[in-house]
């Protein structure tokens, strides 16, 4: 059964954890090379605590959360993601929000969501779902 969401129904966390395997698979499966998302010494050189995960890991993981929260046949029409900091390995990353607005268009029902991705750290990506 489908549950029946309502505007300003908070969306339930989804986790994940950022571990080392998780994040070769990621620069593997997006092709993204750049040496920050697999290579802890670049990572460090430029900045950063150790490797971090990147903006096509989050979408995806954007995807799997709105999936757990509207279904396996839920469709996302559009991805607004805005990045507040690093997703490092060896955290637990949290999707998390609340419905903004419901609609009907050709037979269709529409969700509009705000989603925060989380790690320990605080808040790391702020995405707009429709």
């Amino acid at each position: 059964m489908t549950r029946q969401w309502k505007e300003g129904d908070k969306l339930p966390p989804v986790k994940l954890e950022l571990t080392l395997r998780r994040a070769v698979q990621a620069v593997a499966g997006t092709r993204d090379y750049y040496p920050v998302h697999h290579d802890e010494k670049t990572a460090q050189a430029n900045g950063a605590e150790t490797i971090f995960f990147n903006t096509m890991f989050l979408q995806g993981f954007a995807g799997r959360a709105a999936c757990e929260w509207f279904g396996n046949d839920a469709f996302l029409r559009r991805l607004e993601v805005a990045m507040r900091g690093s997703n490092y390995i060896g955290r637990t990353l949290t999707a998390e929000g609340a419905i903004t607005a419901l609609r009907e268009s050709n037979g269709c029902r529409l969700v509009d969501a705000d989603v925060t991705l989380s790690t320990e750290d605080g808040p790391t990506t702020v995405i707009k779902l429709t």
